[in-house]
C-alpha cells in the first residue's frame, strides 16, 4: 500500500511541475513603460493581441539600458516598444513586423538661452540611457560637449527644470506628457523620425508570425485605431523633403513693424520669408497690414502664412511654427488710479479696457470686463487721459511721452516669441515644416546674419 501513496505522491509533483511550467510560458515579462498616451495604447495594444494567444503579460520595474541587456540574455521576454533595427545591436531579439507607432526624437531647450536650439546651439544636453537612436545621433552630429544620462524620463525632467542640463532628448510623446507643449518658451528641434516596433527574445520565436498575425487583424478591424482614438493619439509625421518642395503661388501677411515689415516688402520678416519660400514658390506675395487686417485675411483664406503671432494668440484651424522669428516685449495693463488697476485684475471695472484690435487679450483677465478694440495704441492712450476708458492693454514701453503723469502698470504676461501661422491643411503642414528645416539651415550656414539686424531689439 506504502508504494501506491508514494506512486501518487510523484504523479502528483509532476503534474504540479508541468502545470506551473506551462502557467510560466503563458505569461511574459517586459519592462513597464514609461507612462504616456502613446505607451499606454501600445500596451493595452500588446495585452489584447497576447490574450487572443493565451498568453498574459506581466511588468517589471526597470531602467532602459538594464532592460535591453536583460531582454538580450532572455531574463525577460523582450521589449514592448522599440526603434527599428534594434536586433542588429541585440542579436537575441526578434523584431515583429508589424508597426505599432511612429515616434519622433526631439530636442528641447529654452528659446531665450539657445536660439534655435540646434545641437549645434546647446552647451551641454540629458537623455535617457538605453535609447540607441540617441546615442547613434551624437555619435553622427559628433557631439563632443557635456552629456547626462538619466534613469528615466522623470529624472531626464529634473535635470532639465533645475536647469542642470540647457536642453534633453526624447521622444515627442514623452516631451508632451511633461507638459513641455504649455511652456511658449520650449523649442522642439526634430531630430529623427522614425516607427517603433515590438521585440521579443528568441526562445519565444515561433510567437512572432502567430503575434503578427493577431496584430495585422486588430489593424484591418479597426481595433488598433480605435485604441488610440481613446487617449486622442494622433501620429503625424514630419515631412522630409528629399527633393526640393515647390508651393506655386504664396500670400502671407504681417502687420506694420517699423524695420521689420514695411510697406515696400522691406524688413527682416520681409526677407526671411524671400529666403525661405521664393526658391520654392513660383510667386511670393508679400502684405503689410494692421494686425487686424492679417487676421481677417488669414482666416478669410486670402493669405497662407500669418507672421508675428504670439502663442496667447489663438487663430481658428491653424498650426505654429516651432521656429520663432522674433520675441516681442511684455505685455502690461496700464490705468490712471490704483483702483482701476485692481478692479481690473478682480474683474470688477465697469469701464472699458482698450487694446488694439486683433488681439484676444481678454484671456489674460478675469470675465466679466468689457473691452474696447481701437486702430491704434495711440488712440488707447488718449481715451485713458481722457477716463473715456479704465484702462490699457499693451506692451512695454508704449506710453506715449505726451502723457500728463505716471500710469499704473501690471505685467500681464511676460515676453513671448512670435512664431509664423498657417492653416491646418496637407499644404498648411507643409509649409510649416519647410520653415522649421530652412530657418535653422539658414542661421547654421550664416546666411541669416545678412537679414537679422544686429540690434537684437524686440519688437512693439
Amino acid at each position: 500500500m506504502s508504494w501506491l501513496i508514494r506512486f501518487i505522491s510523484v504523479i502528483t509533483l509532476l503534474v504540479s511541475a508541468y502545470t506551473a511550467a506551462a502557467e510560466q510560458e503563458n505569461v511574459l515579462t517586459f519592462r513597464t513603460l514609461d507612462p504616456s498616451p502613446v505607451a499606454d495604447s501600445v500596451a493595452q495594444i500588446l495585452e489584447e493581441a497576447y490574450a487572443e494567444l493565451g498568453v498574459t503579460l506581466r511588468y517589471v520595474d526597470m531602467p532602459r539600458n538594464r532592460s535591453l541587456t536583460e531582454s538580450n540574455a532572455g531574463r525577460i521576454a523582450g521589449e514592448m516598444g522599440r526603434v527599428p533595427s534594434l536586433d542588429e545591436y541585440y542579436p537575441n531579439l526578434i523584431q515583429v513586423p508589424f508597426p505599432l507607432f511612429a515616434s519622433e526624437l526631439v530636442l528641447v531647450g529654452d528659446r531665450r538661452e539657445c536660439g534655435l536650439c540646434t545641437l549645434q546651439d546647446v552647451n551641454n544636453l540629458a537623455y535617457v540611457g538605453g535609447v540607441q537612436p540617441t546615442l547613434q545621433l551624437l555619435k553622427q552630429h559628433q557631439f563632443t560637449r557635456p552629456t547626462v544620462q538619466a534613469v528615466d524620463v522623470q529624472q531626464l525632467n529634473l535635470l532639465f527644470i533645475n536647469q542642470r542640463v540647457q536642453a534633453v532628448i526624447l521622444n515627442d510623446f514623452e516631451a508632451q506628457e511633461l507638459g513641455y507643449q504649455n511652456n511658449p518658451h520650449l523649442v522642439f528641434t526634430p531630430l529623427l523620425s522614425f516607427i517603433g516596433y515590438h521585440y521579443l527574445h528568441e526562445q519565444y520565436a515561433d510567437l512572432v508570425p502567430r503575434l503578427n498575425a493577431v496584430l495585422e487583424k486588430m489593424h484591418d478591424n479597426g481595433r488598433i485605431s480605435e485604441i488610440f482614438q481613446q487617449r486622442q493619439v494622433v501620429f503625424e509625421q514630419r515631412h522630409q523633403f528629399t527633393t526640393l518642395p515647390q508651393f506655386g503661388v504664396l500670400s502671407a501677411s504681417s502687420k506694420l513693424i517699423e524695420g521689420r515689415a514695411e510697406m515696400n516688402s522691406k524688413g527682416s520678416y520681409w526677407e526671411i520669408l524671400k529666403a525661405v519660400f521664393q526658391p520654392v514658390s513660383e510667386k511670393l506675395i508679400l502684405n503689410t497690414n494692421s494686425y487686424q487686417r492679417s487676421v481677417v485675411g488669414f482666416t478669410e483664406q486670402r493669405f497662407d502664412i500669418l507672421i508675428g503671432v504670439s502663442p496667447t494668440q489663438e487663430i481658428p484651424d491653424s498650426i505654429r511654427s516651432g521656429t520663432h522669428i522674433d520675441y516681442d516685449f511684455p505685455l502690461q495693463l496700464y490705468a490712471n488710479t490704483y483702483d482701476d488697476l485692481e478692479e481690473s485684475l478682480a474683474g470688477t471695472l465697469t469701464r472699458p479696457i482698450c487694446h488694439v484690435s486683433g488681439y484676444n487679450y481678454h484671456r489674460l483677465l478675469p470675465e466679466g470686463l468689457t473691452y474696447y478694440q481701437a486702430n491704434t495704441v495711440l488712440d488707447c492712450f488718449a481715451m485713458l487721459d481722457m477716463n473715456r476708458v479704465g484702462a490699457v492693454i499693451s506692451y512695454e514701453g508704449t506710453a506715449p511721452d505726451w502723457s500728463d503723469g505716471d500710469y499704473y502698470i501690471h505685467e500681464l504676461r511676460e515676453a513671448q516669441p512670435l512664431q509664423l501661422v498657417f492653416h491646418n491643411t496637407p499644404k498648411g503642414r507643409m509649409l510649416r515644416d519647410w520653415f522649421d528645416k530652412r530657418l535653422p539651415e539658414l542661421v547654421q550656414s550664416g546666411e541669416i546674419t545678412k537679414i537679422i539686424p544686429s540690434s537684437g531689439e524686440s519688437q512693439h
